[in-house]
């Protein structure tokens, strides 16, 4: 497949692009095999410059066919489908099948056949509903969210009235506010006599 040229042009390169040898494209992997031959002498010059421009032109003028080829495919519009639900994102090509094998390592994933539930939840309609939603409330004395309940939990009240030792008070009754607290197994067995 080889381009014709036309008149059109981007700044000062021409959109269509002339090979001497047509190049072969594989469009469902968007890529394109040039296999025409480089300058020899451009390639062996001593000057880098030159060198670096004349690459990126071959670069430039590889990716130019290939848009214009991506352009040429059908055009499908209106939106794509992921899964359930319809996307209106705009005007999108239909690339066909890759005809150029890629290596791979492992083989391609074979997706999981649908269990005996899923196949009924997706016969009938019904929905999983999201894990753990709900489990965490905002706590306002603290500041944070925490638990509905359990370890740290918001159903864990602190005591509204505490003790405060004589001997400590003048000191401070933080420290016997902390000790009391250590002390909760005890005050659990006293309350249960």
């Amino acid at each position: 497949m080889s381009d014709s040229t036309s008149t059109q042009s981007v700044g000062s390169r021409p959109v269509t692009v002339e090979r001497a040898v047509p190049v072969t494209y594989d469009l469902g992997n968007l890529a394109v095999f040039d296999t025409n031959m480089m300058d020899p002498e451009i390639m062996s010059s001593a000057d880098e410059a030159k060198r670096e421009e004349y690459l990126w032109s071959l670069a430039r003028d590889s990716a130019q066919m290939l848009v214009n080829h991506v352009l040429a495919l059908p055009v499908v519009t209106g939106g794509r489908t992921g899964g359930d639900v319809k996307h209106n994102d705009g005007v999108f090509v239909k690339l066909p099948d890759p005809t150029t094998q890629l290596p791979r390592e492992k083989p391609v994933p074979v997706p999981k056949p649908l269990t005996k539930w899923e196949k009924f939840a997706k016969q009938k309609g019904i929905t999983p509903k999201a894990r753990n939603s709900g489990n965490q409330v905002y706590d306002e004395a603290k500041g944070e969210w925490v638990k509905k309940w359990g370890y740290k939990g918001k159903n864990q009240e602190e005591p509204w009235l505490v003790e405060v030792d004589e001997n400590t008070e003048n000191g401070g009754g933080e420290k016997s506010r902390k000790s009391g607290s250590g002390n909760k197994s005890k005050r659990a067995k006293r309350s249960s006599k």
